[in-house]
């Protein structure tokens, strides 16, 4: 995304596709609204020829807007008429002659980059900028909302309608992580019907279309059809001749040394992951020889420039771009989601041997002739055609002449936008197309809400600042507090403690996370002292002060109310990872926290506010219990794992396979926080009967137990910063310690029974069983979901269930049944299932 300064500039001025800087090109009257009728006086002749294209950044110099800045320039010069629709660029200043339509800023998580927009109403202006016009074609090149409203438009009106395939949108979904797997298909069915609307899309190559065809983009049902129309270069402009080696010495470069170019984003679809493995590597193999350039912007610009022998030369102008194609030696460009590979072509008129994906640019690069085209995913092989062309001169100058050959002989620029002309001559004086309207509304029209309303909700959460999260995240617990009150237990007065066990816990993250970016800014001074105070204090805060808050929490409410409240350490970690660490903190981490605070003031609301206080001996029996020590195991097995991968790093596995080992390993030993509350426990215990129960035996273990897992997974967490930003490791860590913590809880202390029970409770209106004659309250199962048995090979059933009555009574009821298999599932005691249950008891009698 690139902002293109247009005024008052000289018509050749186009960048890159994939590239670079502001340009400052214009097109002499890009629209030109003239009086007439569309269709009018037979065929359609080029002089006469009124087109609107309608697309959604017109602003960003990238692959879409260089090739429509190349159409237009040419239907000018056969004398046609062009109006554009587009989105205004972000700093609302319109290019001459445009009209802009109604649209919103693509969230830079999805594109990589902050200056996208997209289309969501095509908008009075420019719909009676279209009725003056009057075109005789409308070209949509954009799936977005506007676009759509604009091909709606065209067919009330008679005007036909075509499009053009760009960019595989569906495709930069599967690099937006676990939420992919929901929107990526919602994403691909509202493009599919957007496309079935059209009649005729034309697509970059002919393995595009069979990828589309593939994927469903083309219909018999519908009608509409995929036809190929490919993408040129301007082969005077990108030309060997602009080799300049004064460039080369500026830069530092010898004459033997051979330079690797990078063109285009650089952000995560575009793999700048295989730029950055090869270039390392080959940095280490040939630090004298192997030199790198990154022309581009985005997120990974910073971590591709940080290579050693790699420079940057960011955004460039439309005159410098085409020097630094022809003064480098090869290009590597791994992209997978390009539709035609402009970057690719470039390099080609440029003279140089290209190396890139082979399922997005073997139609232009032959394998050994004008380059390699790299299958799979791995950069090996990246690596090894690199190698090969270092290490022969003669090869890689053959192959960046044979690439030069091609490009003048089958893509020069002006033919091939002659043939777009002549496409829309065709459509022009053909019917237009009429699509299944009633069809294609129903299906787009849920879908676009599907997209549209969680989009514009994130975008809005997006635009608040701190002080606007901080006051909601106060109304939000004031709320919760007010509207839920406290407990009512046994008619007695209203039980507030659960809010200061909240507050002790939300201290206690507090001063946990203080702890881990201090850690952090540990590696950040040299002086000995400095780091000894750092080091002081950061314990001070994990190991005291933690601690006491912690246990003194575990007194006024329960663990499984608690446990989730330790995610709460990401919000302070990346609220102190700004201040003290000087971090970023994005727009798109706030709408995360934002969802933490959220599902913490929940959990606070609907949690268990009522906990159960277990003697010394109750204590030690829990350590014993056979589920416990399968927990144990399953434990250590991870732990191991995890250590493996840490001790050795790097040098076998990749980074973010240690990053991750770090955290979990980290997180689960400091996550066992059943010691604590069985220390608190014990401490209560000792404090009300007798004194001496803290120097028993166990009691020692237990306090040893509750220090090593504090110390250790601290530790690992400190180790792992010194290699791994907060904001990356610090969320991992916390995962894993949550996810330990809440698992020990249920499985140490057994609170799912307490949720079974619960839920048997919440149902109270359940209808009535025969319960009421043994239990008058709610009945509440002792052993829930713990006694069914087996059927032995004679197929006969039995079983034991214990209830109590509103005396606190048991009764325990025996039941056999032979010949019949019975399944029972989970809450087989509650109310609801009463009845079956009541009708096998009278059986039984």
């Amino acid at each position: 995304a690139r902002q293109v300064l247009l005024a008052g500039t000289e018509r050749q001025g186009l960048t890159s596709s994939n590239s670079c800087h502001p340009t400052r090109s214009v097109m002499d009257s890009v629209v030109d609204i003239n009086e007439g009728k569309a269709g009018v006086g037979g065929k359609v002749q080029v002089k006469d020829l009124r087109v609107v294209i309608a697309t959604a950044c017109f602003h960003v110099v990238d692959g879409v807007t260089i090739t429509l800045r190349k159409i237009i320039r040419r239907l000018k010069a056969r004398g046609a008429k062009v109006l554009v629709l587009t989105a205004p660029p972000p700093g609302g200043v319109a290019e001459p002659l445009t009209v802009h339509v109604e649209s919103v800023p693509l969230l830079s998580c999805c594109v990589g980059q902050g200056d996208y927009h997209m289309g969501v109403k095509a908008g009075e202006e420019a719909l009676l900028a279209m009725e003056k016009f009057q075109p005789h074609v409308v070209h949509c090149t954009t799936p977005d909302f506007a676009c759509y409203a604009i091909g709606v438009w065209a067919r009330e009106h008679n005007i036909p309608v075509m499009g053009t395939w760009h960019s595989n949108i569906h495709d930069y979904a599967l690099h937006w992580g676990t939420i992919s797997t929901v929107i990526r298909p919602l994403i691909v069915l509202y493009i599919q019907h957007f496309y079935y609307a059209l009649g005729t899309t034309y697509v970059p190559s002919e393995i595009m279309r069979k990828k589309m065809i593939k994927e469903g983009f083309e219909s018999k049902a519908h009608g509409n059809k995929l036809e190929v129309w490919g993408r040129g270069v301007d082969c005077d402009k990108f030309n060997p001749n602009k080799r300049d080696e004064a460039w080369r010495t500026r830069m530092g470069f010898s004459p033997d040394d051979v330079v690797v170019l990078w063109v285009g984003r650089c952000v995560v679809e575009k793999r700048p992951d295989v730029y950055i493995q090869v270039m390392r590597n080959l940095t280490k193999l040939y630090p004298q020889k192997v030199r790198g350039v990154v022309c581009g912007r985005g997120d990974f610009y910073k971590k591709m420039t940080s290579i050693p022998n790699v420079q940057g030369v960011g955004w460039l102008t439309a005159e410098e771009l085409p020097r630094v194609y022809a003064s480098c030696d090869i290009l590597c460009f791994p992209s997978r989601v390009e539709t035609f590979g402009n970057v690719t072509l470039e390099g080609m008129a440029s003279g140089l041997p290209v190396i890139a994906a082979d399922c997005c640019s073997s139609h232009l690069v032959e394998s050994g002739h004008n380059g390699y085209a790299i299958k799979g995913m791995d950069f090996s092989g990246y690596q090894e055609a690199i190698v090969t062309l270092m290490e022969d001169k003669k090869l890689r100058q053959q192959m960046g002449i044979n690439g030069r050959k091609r490009a003048v002989r089958d893509f020069e620029v002006d033919a091939v936008m002659d043939q777009m002309v002549e496409h829309y001559i065709e459509v022009a004086n053909n019917p237009p197309f009429k699509p299944k309207a009633f069809i294609l509304n129903v299906i787009l029209f849920p879908i676009a809400m599907l997209l549209w309303w969680p989009y514009m909700g994130i975008y809005q959460a997006g635009r608040l600042g701190p002080k606007e999260w901080v006051g909601i995240l106060m109304f939000v617990f004031v709320m919760v507090v007010y509207l839920y009150g406290g407990d009512e237990q046994n008619e007695g007065p209203t039980d507030y403690s659960w809010i200061i066990g909240v507050c002790l816990a939300t201290g206690a993250q507090l001063s946990g996370a203080l702890a881990k970016v201090l850690f952090k800014s540990y590696w950040q001074y040299k002086v000995r002292w400095k780091q000894l105070a750092i080091s002081a204090v950061s314990y001070v805060c994990i190991i005291i002060i933690n601690p006491i808050m912690g246990l003194s929490a575990y007194s006024f409410a329960a663990q499984s109310l608690l446990a989730p409240l330790s995610i709460l350490n990401l919000v302070w970690n990346a609220v102190l990872a700004s201040l003290i660490l000087k971090e970023k903190l994005s727009k798109a981490n706030m709408v995360a926290y934002l969802l933490i605070c959220s599902g913490c003031c929940m959990t606070s609301y609907f949690g268990i506010h009522e906990h159960k206080s277990f003697t010394y001996d109750e204590l030690m029996g829990l350590f014993l219990e056979p589920m416990f020590l399968v927990f144990l195991v399953v434990e250590a097995i991870v732990a191991t794992v995890g250590a493996n991968i840490a001790w050795v790093g790097e040098k076998q596995y990749p980074p973010w396979v240690v990053r991750i080992a770090y955290g979990c390993l980290g997180g689960m030993l400091g996550g066992n926080q059943f010691l604590s509350k069985s220390l608190s426990e014990m401490i209560s215990t000792a404090l009300k009967t007798d004194v001496a129960i803290i120097l028993r035996p166990g009691s020692l273990m237990l306090i040893a137990g509750t220090v090593f897992v504090l110390i250790s997974g601290l530790r690992m967490l400190q180790k792992g910063l010194k290699f791994y930003t907060a904001m990356s490791l610090v969320p991992i860590y916390q995962g894993f310690f949550t996810i330990t913590m809440v698992a020990s809880a249920l499985v140490f202390f057994k609170e799912y029974e307490q949720f079974t029970a619960n839920m048997a409770q919440a149902c109270d209106s359940s209808p009535p069983s025969f319960s009421d004659k043994f239990c008058q309250s709610r009945i509440q199962p002792s052993l829930p979901f713990y006694f069914v048995h087996r059927p032995t090979r004679s197929r006969s059933y039995s079983f034991s269930v214990e209830f109590h009555n509103s005396n606190h009574l048991r009764r325990t009821w025996n039941w056999r049944r032979e010949s019949k298999v019975i399944t029972w599932r989970d809450n087989v005691l509650a109310p609801s299932m009463a009845w079956a249950f009541e009708a096998m008891l009278v059986e039984s009698r």
